[in-house]
């Protein structure tokens, strides 16, 4: 994986993560989503150029009980030959070193049964907070699933250089 490197998001990854998503069936993000800015980060994993991941943050000013304000963790994205490797923690580490700088505690919502999320996140501290039907206007997929909002105190960032290239 010496080839492997994270870094910010610009709007011409939009292709390669578009492919990515392709690959996987899902949903393609928007351009809008790469693009610089102040109050949120989007991250990519390329390989050899190509992208192979990709993660982002959110920003939300105000509360929507019963989710605070705060900066949460968005989605992650990993090309189904990359998965297993280390790079969603790898991109998760490097998003909550940025709200580090930022903010002292994060926080992401899940599917109840989303088992691989969950368990990303554990390392990190995350902690339930609460489980409901709708946060913040999401619901699970299926409609019956809760959707669990989680919480982490943060430290100052760790600054690991290993988690972004140049």
């Amino acid at each position: 994986m010496s080839d492997l490197h994270i870094r910010a998001a610009r709007p011409d990854d939009h292709p390669g993560a578009a492919a990515v998503c392709a690959t996987l069936g899902r949903a393609v993000w928007p351009e809008s989503a790469f693009e610089e800015r102040p109050d949120r980060l989007a991250l990519v994993a390329t390989h050899e150029g190509r992208v192979v991941g990709f993660a982002k943050t959110h920003h939300h000013p105000e509360p929507d009980a019963p989710a605070p304000a705060g900066h949460y963790l968005g989605g992650v994205v990993v090309a189904e030959q990359w998965r297993r490797r280390g790079l969603g923690f790898r991109l998760t580490a490097a998003r909550l070193d940025w709200i580090a700088g930022r903010a002292t505690e994060a926080f992401y919502f899940t599917n109840e049964n989303n088992a691989a999320s969950i368990a990303l996140h554990e390392p990190f501290g995350f902690r339930l907070v609460t489980a409901l039907p709708t946060i913040r206007g999401v619901s699970a997929d299926d409609g019956k699933a809760l959707i669990r909002l989680y919480r982490s105190a943060l430290a100052a960032p760790r600054n690991r250089p290993e988690m972004m290239a140049p």
